[in-house]
């Protein structure tokens, strides 16, 4: 046997032991609230945190993105109504390269950290 199975089964006769010295009438409840504690732990699996900062870390890339359509549905306001959809055009280039700007800087940023960490 492993010592993480042993590991465990002594956790469960200490369980076992700290219910026997509860009050008679409350037992089958803490048997009834350990087995759930033990079921959400065996059921749940949190996702670590540092799998999600590098999700939010690359937001600015969705101005670019936001740029773009802008330059796109400007392009088709052109057609129409000129002055609307060059201003519309415009915003979206510079929205465009606003975000451009700040993913490329954000991601300097990581490998500056990085480099940092690395020289001490």
């Amino acid at each position: 046997m492993s010592n993480t199975e042993q590991e465990i089964e002594r956790l469960v006769e200490e369980i076992s032991r700290a219910i026997q010295r509860g009050p008679a009438d409350q037992r089958d409840e803490l048997r009834s609230y350990a087995s759930s504690l033990i079921n959400d732990i065996a059921t749940g699996a949190p996702v670590p945190p540092s799998q999600t900062s590098g999700q939010t870390e690359r937001r600015p890339f969705g101005l670019v993105a936001a740029g773009l359509a802008l330059l796109v549905i400007g392009a088709g306001f052109a057609l129409m109504i000129p002055p609307i959809g060059l201003t519309l055009m415009a915003l979206g280039v510079v929205l465009a390269i606003w975000g451009g700007i700040a993913g490329w800087w954000t991601t300097r940023g990581d490998d500056v950290q990085a480099g940092n960490q690395g020289r001490r």
